[in-house]
């Protein structure tokens, strides 16, 4: 995966360790990737920040750093409240 200086790259997965497919990845002007089979995603033109959505996972921000071009992401499941009869 060859990453020129405005992509970035990275690896979301759950908090077994376990890689997660089909993770939304967006950056800016609508500018968006999946992950992959591995958790791996690449992003053209972040800009300041990625956003991440998965379906029964918590949404997750990260704020890139000076000059960060991969980042590892851990997503956090849902928790599920069921009410008592």
């Amino acid at each position: 995966m060859a990453v020129n200086a405005r992509q970035v790259s990275g690896v979301v997965r759950a908090a077994s360790g376990t890689p997660i497919e089909g993770v939304l990845v967006m950056g800016a002007d609508l500018n968006y990737a999946e992950t992959d089979i591995e958790g791996r995603f690449e992003l053209a033109r972040p800009e300041m920040a990625l956003f991440f959505w998965c379906t029964g996972f918590l949404p997750e921000a990260h704020v890139l750093g000076f000059g960060e071009r991969h980042v590892e992401i851990v997503l956090r499941p849902v928790s599920v409240m069921r009410a008592s009869a």
